[in-house]
């Protein structure tokens, strides 16, 4: 057998279940000469000892094999200069993992072209998801190449200063996404007391109430962003690297994971610091999701009640922001400060926060005479096409306080897009619930955003069923339409479809392709009765 490895069997040490464990150090043994080809897969956080355990493996290797070539690919290496000097950047990672791609594919083409070739590919980056750790695997298989994955649980300081929040998060992430074959590496380093005690509360976060940051008028405590890490990203932007976006996973709609904090990761901007610099709306659920069955946040709505509607545009959210921090301010040197941010939900950089400023630049006038509050359009543009039109530009649709969170009323907002000559969505003032639903059957764009006539609270969005079928079926056709029938493939909008197709399997199973779609009809326009 080539590449014999001796191993251990014990109890396992971290997480649940049996695990396998390797014997540091790591010792090949071979009985007979042949060329080897391997591919070697490490999963680790930051600073469990990675790019150590990779040069043990490339030096065993060279050992047995003086003419190997060996081709290592890690994130950290390919950031640094030939002189040592490590510098992170968005940009750079990014860069970084697409010439990490295309090293590995180039890397097992030359293998299986020259199999008498002995090889080493040896992946040392974190290797969270497990999703694309199979990709690599298989991509290796692929080409006749020798799998070995090991997962390091080593707790050594980690050079590039990543914070103790994102090691531990990382940490738990790799438990929680195992691979069946890979091998535990005891530590030479393990966690200490402490950090298995942050460990804990970590998992355990998400059984525990709340905080609230009475200063900063947000549930995005320091706490939850140092525990809460499962459920959203903080992506570091690359315009301003002092600000990061906070944005909840996808896969918190299919699993049901909102709460407070995640209802305010829309796109909520935030400095090193932690303070709050831009305030986007928070997540607003559809009426269907807030009288659900399973709701977090369940609503009965009478339809004598009185309600205030506005249209909804059929386009993105755009979000203007003109930050002037007080000298006080921990953030009052950085570059964002005294600038304008332009951003949407989940970005400072994409294509579509540059969309923002090309159609909001002219308005800065009035963001300057608002500083620090977060201006909010309904961005309609010729390269973002929807399935409702509309006429293209841009909406006013809200303003907020960044400091205290408090939302505009529709009068004042009125009030200052009259000023500045901008333009607002229709609006249905002090109409009874019931009213507004029939209203509904009839019109011909995306909806309402429904508010208590009395109170102003934002109660939920109202999507019309012409807007639902249309875009339902829009992007569906016969041999995509089981497919959308899953929450991972399709909009929050469509969960409680996606329910009532499953309590009605049989049924629906039954029917054929053109019955499923009028069957599909059906509900979505009997979904507000």
């Amino acid at each position: 057998m080539v590449g014999a490895v001796r191993r251990s069997r014990n109890r396992p040490i971290y997480g649940c279940g049996r695990l396998r464990y390797a014997n540091r150090p790591y010792v090949l043994t071979n009985t007979k000469k042949e060329p080897m080809q391997k591919f070697i897969l490490l999963r680790g956080h930051q600073g469990s000892g990675k790019s150590t355990f990779a040069q043990e493996q490339i030096n065993v290797f060279q050992k047995q094999y003086p003419d190997a070539e060996i081709i290592h690919i890690e994130n950290d290496l390919l950031m640094t200069d030939e002189n040592g000097n490590y510098r992170f950047t968005v940009d750079g990672i990014e860069q970084a993992q697409r010439k990490g791609q295309a090293m590995m594919l180039n890397a097992c083409k030359r293998a299986q072209q020259n199999p008498q070739q002995p090889m080493l590919i040896i992946n040392s980056n974190t290797n969270q998801k497990g999703s694309a750790c199979i990709h690599l695997m298989q991509q290796a298989r692929k080409h006749g190449l020798l799998v070995e994955v090991y997962r390091l649980h080593n707790f050594y300081p980690n050079h590039h200063g990543v914070k103790e929040a994102d090691v531990l998060a990382a940490y738990i992430k790799l438990n929680n996404n195992r691979l069946r074959e890979e091998i535990h590496v005891k530590a030479m380093q393990p966690m200490n007391a402490e950090t298995a005690a942050l460990i804990e509360e970590m998992q355990q976060f998400s059984q525990r109430e709340l905080d609230y940051d009475e200063n900063q008028h947000t549930w995005v405590t320091e706490k939850y962003l140092r525990l809460g890490r499962r459920d959203f990203v903080a992506k570091i932007t690359k315009r301003y690297p002092e600000l990061s976006v906070l944005k909840y996973k996808r896969n918190v709609f299919y699993d049901n994971r909102f709460d407070e904090a995640l209802r305010e990761m829309r796109g909520l901007v935030i400095d090193n610091h932690n303070r709050i610099i831009v305030r986007p709306f928070k997540k607003q659920f559809n009426y269907s999701e807030r009288i659900a069955k399973n709701s977090k946040y369940p609503l009965h709505l009478d339809d004598a009640q009185r309600v205030d509607a506005v249209v909804k545009i059929n386009g993105f959210l755009g979000c203007c922001t003109y930050v002037a921090l007080p000298p006080e301010h921990p953030s009052h040197a950085a570059a964002f400060n005294h600038q304008v941010i332009y951003s949407t939900t989940g970005s400072l950089d994409s294509d579509f926060a540059k969309m923002v400023e090309s159609h909001c630049h002219q308005y800065e006038a009035l963001f300057k005479a608002y500083p620090n509050h977060t201006f909010l359009f309904e961005i309609t543009d010729a390269k973002d096409v929807h399935i409702i039109q509309e006429r293209l530009g841009e909406t006013l649709i809200g303003v907020i306080d960044v400091a205290t969170g408090r939302h505009f009323r529709e009068d004042e907002v009125n009030k200052i897009a009259a000023a500045y000559g901008l333009q607002r969505p229709p609006m249905l003032e002090n109409i009874t619930f019931g009213e507004l639903k029939a209203l509904l059957k009839t019109v011909k764009h995306e909806g309402f955003m429904v508010f208590d006539a009395e109170t102003k609270e934002t109660l939920f969005k109202l999507k019309s069923p012409y807007y639902l079928v249309s875009k339902f079926f829009g992007r569906s056709n016969e041999n995509s339409l089981g497919r959308k029938l899953d929450k991972k493939h399709v909009d929050e909008e469509y969960y409680p479809l996606v329910d009532y197709l499953c309590e009605q399997r049989d049924t629906f199973n039954t029917l054929g392709e053109q019955e499923k779609i009028a069957f599909i009809q059906r509900y979505l326009e009997n979904m507000i009765e």
